[in-house]
């Protein structure tokens, strides 16, 4: 990261760098029209680049992999039918990769580091399995060697993709920045909206283009973002969480009527915030210990009605009282070794736990089917995904993928 003269000079940088980087992208590769993974000789000069792909099917898994080679750089993301437990599809990437998925399975987004501060940001089609365009995007925020949830995002009504950039304003501060990307054009806005010193952002729902809620760590905060066709800011609310940092923040989702924000502590609790009062109520669910539960995209059923938090029982170091102090901060977002090894599972309208899941390793992040029936864990350490049943709540069996699984998103 190198200084900046003013925060002007760098937005006006920035503008220049995202919407004049555009370029054609060559095509590397065809879906199968059998099914079966097409292959393809990925051109050396690409940073990113299919290799083989079979066309998705719903329920099929994106998984990031950011280690798929023990020692080795770059990473990928594996197409996974978890039904016949087959990989399906492989795109290479550089390192510190990251992806988001349009709200129609349409258009994969992924990104990951070129060179320095400037990464490279493709735009896949899913359906034909090749790179329609790709840019540049400088000073993109990095998640350590594991990232728990992705720092980009597609809102809901896919006009808009965003993305988190750490802007160094001085060798002791951050600044935290959105930039977009108009999704119909492929151009990104002059504009971007400012988040201070957020930390690893993230977003809390993306319902439309034009506003969304962002969680920032370092800061101990929520904003509520409201954002015209430009993304010039049209509201910015800042709003202070009122607990201690060190007590963290796991989780926040939209509470069943979408009115409420609930916050999941690190120690378990679960508060809400009204968004209109910017009131805090606790909920029945009462923190059991500090720490208990790392920073993660951690799953609700396709209803609304049920959350799964995984837990890490004291095992390993986020059960360690400074951890949410330390959170986001160089050199991880989330150590390694911050597994979680069992699930809680509660009532997102009583917030009373009503099960509990039990695994036979420990695991790093999940994602629901489409169904809601199956949940599957990442598993990095064992270079694996957890299969689990959501109904009969026990692990049923092991999917091997990759180096090191540490995010999935599912096809629609």
């Amino acid at each position: 990261m190198r200084a900046l003269q003013s925060s002007s000079f760098f937005l006006l940088g920035l503008s220049f760098t995202l919407t004049l980087a555009v370029r054609p992208a060559l095509v590397v590769a065809q879906a199968s029209e059998s099914g079966q993974p097409a292959e393809s000789v990925a051109p050396a000069h690409l940073n990113i680049a299919i290799e083989n792909w079979a066309r998705p099917v719903t329920g099929w898994l994106y998984v990031l992999d950011p280690k798929p080679d023990k020692g080795g750089r770059g990473g990928r993301i594996w197409l996974v039918d978890p039904d016949s437990s087959k990989v399906m599809g492989s795109i290479r990437t550089g390192d510190h990769a990251d992806f988001a998925l349009s709200p129609d399975g349409g258009r994969l987004y992924v990104a990951s580091v070129t060179d320095g501060d400037m990464s490279e940001l493709a735009v896949i089609d899913t359906a034909a399995g090749t790179i329609i365009e790709t840019t540049t995007v400088e000073d993109r925020a990095l998640s350590g060697d594991l990232p728990p949830f992705s720092t980009m995002a597609v809102s809901g009504d896919g006009l808009a993709l965003r993305i988190l950039i750490d802007a160094p304003k001085s060798a002791d501060a951050d600044t935290f920045l959105l930039a977009t990307l108009d999704t119909r054009t492929g151009d990104f806005s002059p504009r971007s909206v400012h988040l201070g010193n957020c930390g690893p952002g993230r977003f809390i729902s993306y319902e439309a283009a034009d506003h969304f809620d962002v969680l920032c760590p370092r800061t101990n905060r929520v904003r509520l973002i409201r954002v015209d066709a430009n993304s010039a800011e049209l509201q910015n609310v800042d709003i202070t969480l009122p607990w201690e940092r060190r007590a963290g923040v796991a989780e926040a989702i939209e509470a069943p009527g979408a009115q409420d924000v609930a916050i999941v502590r690190g120690d378990g609790a679960v508060v809400t915030m009204n968004r209109d009062t910017q009131g805090f109520a606790d909920t029945a669910e009462r923190g059991v210990q500090a720490n208990r539960v790392p920073p993660a995209a951690w799953p609700t059923s396709p209803d609304g009605s049920r959350i799964y938090l995984g837990y890490n029982n004291g095992y390993d170091r986020s059960a360690d009282n400074r951890f949410y102090l330390d959170y986001g901060r160089p050199p991880n977002v989330r150590p390694s070794d911050a597994m979680a090894y069992e699930f809680r599972v509660l009532d997102t309208r009583t917030w009373k736990k009503v099960g509990m899941i039990k695994t036979k390793a420990p695991f790093w992040s999940a994602v629901p089917s489409i169904d809601g029936k199956t949940l599957y864990a990442m598993a990095p350490q064992k270079h694996s995904i957890l299969v689990i049943d959501t109904e009969k709540r026990r692990q049923t069996r092991v999917l091997k993928v990759g180096g090191a699984p540490a995010l999935a998103m599912i096809a629609p």
